[in-house]
């Protein structure tokens, strides 16, 4: 996650309104509320809130960075969606979720991406099947044998506490200040690494009675296992952080993995993305991993558009031997993509998008 979003995901936390962005929209069902917390109520208070999208459906967010976890109750047993910073953080978001269905049968977590903030809890899930990616699988392994690799992750904790006392006595501070402490304990104690013990390398798909589940191997993107999870039946897709509303695309963001770009890694997104958008019709809400927010298909289909006609002029002025600035100076947006003429072209700390893109995608062209 950029530091641009992580500073305005902990602003909203604070602020209590949750992440909306421009363009977007509110979850389609519900309002977000508290989990009621009885006897047998996690410790310690995180305040952990959901919202229903469908019967079979919620969403649980925590934390000051707004992270969302996706639950799916299902006729062979509840589906979790990525676990959560810690294992204390996790066993809390399960305790809420088992409260929201009332009901312990839990089937599978699946992970996302292979991210602290949605893979360090795994260890809550230790008993149930754990699907991911075998790039994310490999993530965790490397992460495990040496920690170095997530130093930065690890540090998140004590860089996220507050140095001013006084604005602890805003409540909502206060839930964040507890969360990070949470973490920050779990990680002293020390990270309980658990990947994955069933992987996919391309496609994965769970049949669970009544809902069925699609996995897709997206790679290199937000992370290095950025895996886009379609549930057709609900007419959900998790894009995790692929597509945000409101603003261009990054292609290799700064805050993105470090590993190289290449041509099949640009040409799996097109196909997945292809696969995931043909898919959609109207209604189908496209959610991310942090917030309460959705996109629908008409926010997502320009964007991927985008990216497949930019790649491919790329590729073509490569090809006929054009430099990089001649591809630039014939690849202007507003005259050859207005696929997207109203998104933001700064963000993630790229202040031109469109440019850094025509260059991240020259980069990998053959």
């Amino acid at each position: 996650m950029s530091a641009r979003r992580i500073a305005y995901l902990v602003l909203a936390g604070i602020a209590g309104g949750g992440l909306l962005g421009k363009g977007a929209e509110p979850a389609a069902s519900g309002t977000e509320r508290p989990v009621l917390r009885g006897t047998a109520a996690p410790a310690p208070d995180l305040g952990i809130q959901v919202r229903r999208l469908s019967p079979r459906a919620a969403v649980f967010n925590v934390g000051p960075w707004n992270n969302s976890y996706l639950a799916l109750a299902t006729e062979k047993g509840i589906v979790v969606i990525d676990s959560g910073f810690s294992k204390t953080v996790a066993q809390a978001v399960r305790a809420a979720i088992q409260a929201e269905f009332g009901r312990s049968d839990f089937a599978f977590l699946i992970n996302s991406h292979e991210h602290s903030d949605h893979t360090f809890g795994n260890g809550a899930y230790a008993d149930i099947p754990i699907v991911g990616s075998e790039l994310l699988r490999a993530a965790l392994v490397r992460a495990k044998a040496d920690p170095s690799i997530v130093a930065d992750r690890l540090a998140i904790p004590e860089r996220s506490l507050v140095s001013d006392p006084k604005l602890l006595e805003d409540p909502k501070v206060a839930v964040g200040e507890r969360f990070w402490k949470t973490v920050q304990a779990d990680y002293a104690a020390g990270v309980d690494y658990v990947p994955p013990t069933i992987t996919f390398d391309r496609r994965l798909t769970l049949h669970l009675g009544d809902v069925s589940v699609h996995l897709y191997s997206y790679g290199h993107w937000h992370s290095s296992a950025d895996t886009i999870i379609s549930i057709p039946e609900e007419g959900i897709v998790r894009l995790g952080a692929i597509l945000g509303a409101g603003e261009l695309p990054v292609v290799n963001s700064p805050y993105g993995p470090k590993e190289k770009l290449t041509a099949a890694i640009v040409d799996n997104w097109m196909a997945v993305l292809h696969e995931v958008i043909d898919q959609a019709n109207d209604k189908t809400q496209f959610i991310s991993c942090h917030g309460w927010f959705v996109m629908r298909k008409a926010q997502c289909a320009p964007q991927v558009a985008y990216l497949e006609k930019l790649w491919n002029e790329v590729r073509r002025a490569k090809a006929a031997g054009k430099t990089l600035e001649q591809t630039r100076d014939a690849l202007t947006r507003a005259d050859r993509l207005p696929e997207v003429a109203g998104l933001a072209n700064t963000a993630d700390g790229v202040p031109n998008i469109h440019d850094h893109n025509i260059e991240a995608l020259w980069n990998a062209a053959p």
